[in-house]
């Protein structure tokens, strides 16, 4: 579903079929200003350590859990926050020397293991080695008992500090602050520890982490904690309120939200919206289509594998509409607008994913996929014939013009997307061989034939080329030529480039799909 980490923060989502230019998740904008860089001393270590920047020196281990409080500070405009964080060995030999990444203006105060006992550590805020504007608090934990092959540890970090986005950088949507009208809280602004390295390429290798996670977060009692995990208790004082939510399924981010928001609810399906002040008639068109598009889904693909609470949270408009496996951060306009009612399809779709198995996924069976199922399913629940073909007429002109402007579309096939960072046209180019794929096999073919594969898979998960080769079995055809001249090539994306039309493209490659 699922918005995946494999690029910069917040999995840009970057839809040209849009005519107002961007998508959901914060598409990145060329606007990029220059900021100082913050220095801090290193705290709490000994002389003789020293921050090892190279990423190849590092070890990332697995994240299992986390255990996060926090306590936010609206007069001071900051948070307080320990974390639990426990981490597993995935490698062959001893770990001694664990390296996290947080968020620029926020300081790690202390850290202890297991025993109790404190740690010594080293931090200091640091430029990205592949992204230069881009900084965060690099710290270096020295563990007193290495983690063993197989083995592992739970660290409890404290820290706090302050939010200001990263909008400088280029990533536009995140515009995170501490402020009572709306406070956002996700690993797109590094808000919490995370097990990495100063590098985007390291971090992508190690591939996503799944955790599970328990939320501790206290805020003034006039205000609401959103989140996509259960409510386990709310803890009500005269002055503050805590939330403590738990997650439902292993998730690979932790959002929280926090507004004066009101909720609307269908208990007896799970399902949620925690929405703004004034936007209750818009609250119910999500909660109902949310309804509906399930029911479609399941009639299309089968009964999801795990049926589970969903909860839908508005952001305000420019914060980045994202997804976990169990919520949907949704901008306010998708609530005010029923046009945006698309994106919701889109996200909802990722519940079907099967889990990609592969390091560094290509994302058009997963995004692409998703982009496809959502003008389909307009078209379906909110009868508008013809919404597939003229979003595929305009994605069409949309890559021409972006295949001139990034050469690189040119030269890297799309199964190579993620190994890449080229997976924002994941969305785009995999939409377009899907619709080809539908004009071809036919549309109920081809959703028989996703069905089919989620059903096989979703226990196991599977590999891109996995999924590819069960599409061809299911669909009864050979797709050897046209998948290699759409995911194994660039063939494709340069007729793109170069034809006149849609309907060139379709005749194109009609042939090959046949039997």
């Amino acid at each position: 579903m699922k918005e995946r980490k494999d690029h910069k923060p917040g999995n840009n989502k970057f839809d040209p079929s849009d005519n107002s230019g961007k998508y959901t998740a914060g598409q990145l904008f060329t606007t990029l200003c220059v900021i100082t860089i913050l220095i801090v001393g290193l705290v709490c270590c000994k002389s003789d350590n020293h921050l090892s920047l190279s990423s190849a020196d590092q070890d990332l281990v697995n994240t299992v859990a986390y255990d996060l409080n926090i306590l936010v500070d609206y007069e001071n405009e900051n948070i307080e926050a320990t974390c639990g964080l426990t981490v597993e060995n995935r490698f062959q030999h001893p770990v001694s020397r664990l390296p996290l990444v947080l968020y620029r203006l926020m300081r790690v105060t202390s850290v202890e293991d297991e025993q109790g006992r404190q740690l010594d550590f080293s931090q200091q805020v640091v430029s990205y080695e592949d992204w230069e504007k881009f900084q965060a608090n690099f710290i270096e934990v020295n563990l007193k008992s290495p983690i063993q092959p197989g083995a592992r540890a739970t660290l409890k970090i404290a820290y706090s500090g302050y939010l200001g986005g990263y909008t400088e950088t280029g990533l536009s949507y995140v515009r995170d602050s501490i402020n009572r009208n709306f406070t956002i809280i996700r690993p797109d602004c590094l808000a919490y520890p995370q097990v990495g390295v100063p590098s985007w390429s390291a971090n992508r290798v190690a591939g996503l982490q799944t955790f599970d996670y328990t939320i501790r977060v206290t805020v003034p009692y006039s205000l609401t904690v959103a989140n996509g995990g259960r409510l386990i208790e709310r803890l009500a004082s005269e002055q503050q309120v805590t939330y403590v939510y738990k997650n439902i399924l292993p998730a690979w981010r932790i959002d929280v939200a926090i507004a004066d928001y009101n909720l609307l609810e269908e208990p007896g399906l799970g399902l949620r919206v925690f929405y703004f002040k004034g936007d209750e008639a818009g609250a119910r068109r999500v909660l109902e289509a949310m309804n509906n598009c399930l029911e479609l889904y399941a009639k299309w693909f089968g009964p999801r594998a795990v049926k589970t609470e969903f909860s839908v949270i508005a952001l305000p408009e420019g914060y980045g509409s994202q997804s976990d496996v169990t919520s949907i951060l949704q901008t306010r306009d998708a609530f005010l607008n029923p046009e945006k009612l698309v994106q919701l399809y889109h996200e909802l779709s990722h519940l079907w994913n099967v889990k990609s198995l592969d390091p560094l996924p290509p994302r058009f069976e997963s995004e692409g996929l998703a982009m496809f199922l959502q003008y389909v399913a307009r078209e379906e629940l909110e009868g508008r014939p013809g919404d597939l073909e003229a979003a595929a007429r305009r994605t069409f002109e949309s890559l021409k013009k972006r295949c001139r402007e990034n050469p690189r579309l040119l030269e890297v096939p799309m199964i190579d997307y993620g190994q890449e960072q080229l997976t924002d046209y994941s969305y785009t180019y995999g939409m377009l061989f899907f619709y080809v794929l539908s004009k071809v096999a036919g549309q109920e073919a081809v959703l028989q034939a996703v069905r089919s594969i989620y059903q096989s898979f979703y226990q196991t998960g599977a590999t891109a080329r996995q999924f590819l080769e069960n599409l061809q079995n299911r669909l009864g055809l050979n797709l050897e030529a046209f998948y290699q001249s759409w995911v194994f090539s660039t063939e494709a994306i340069r007729d793109i480039c170069g034809l006149s039309s849609l309907e060139d493209l379709v005749e194109k490659y009609a042939p090959a799909a046949r039997p």
